[in-house]
């Protein structure tokens, strides 16, 4: 059922310095430190060095219709936005989420033309995997993010956020963190 399997975390500062990543910048930074499975709906997101990072980001440094009930969204490579942050269940130890890729046909893109920044329509490199869906697994602080893709399983997201509640998750999951490899050397 998942076929992707990542755990994203915020970098000990000293591990920051030793692979010349900001230290001490206002918006985290998450890096997938270990992976299980395949997905092709990541190489967009990967960066020249082979990273996969996300930034995360507070939905309110966007301009919304107040009707956005997410509170943070992953912003990856070349700030392509992976997916919003929906929470289905905040406990105290963690936060059960769900999001999906963006499904529009093209996404906005900032770009430095003539000296001047500006928006640009570019092809959505998610619209292949646009029915896919993303669980996530956040600590409280949202410092650890574990990322399970589901493919073809956008439409019944919440769903599957039940199925990982009542345990059916518990044994694939299980597996995938135990048989997880590095993502990035750092």
């Amino acid at each position: 059922m998942i076929s992707w399997y990542g755990k994203c975390v915020v970098l000990p500062d000293e591990v920051k310095q030793r692979n010349k990543v900001k230290v001490g910048a206002k918006i985290p930074r998450l890096d997938c430190i270990n992976h299980a499975g395949y997905y092709k709906g990541l190489e967009p997101f990967l960066n020249s060095k082979g990273m996969l990072k996300f930034s995360l980001m507070r939905t309110d440094s966007l301009k919304a219709d107040g009707k956005r009930k997410a509170d943070y969204w992953l912003l990856g490579e070349k700030n392509m936005n992976f997916s919003s942050i929906y929470p289905f269940e905040i406990q105290e130890k963690q936060v059960i989420a769900f999001g999906e890729p963006n499904d529009k046909p093209t996404v906005r893109r900032a770009k430095t033309i003539e000296g001047e920044r500006t928006q640009i329509d570019v092809p959505n490199p998610m619209l292949p995997f646009k029915n896919d869906a993303f669980l996530f697994i956040c600590n409280p602080d949202f410092t650890s993010i574990e990322i399970m893709v589901i493919e073809d399983g956008r439409f019944l997201v919440q769903a599957y956020c039940k199925k990982y509640l009542n345990g059916d998750f518990d044994e694939q999951l299980a597996q995938f963190r135990t048989t997880a490899k590095e993502f990035y050397k750092y």
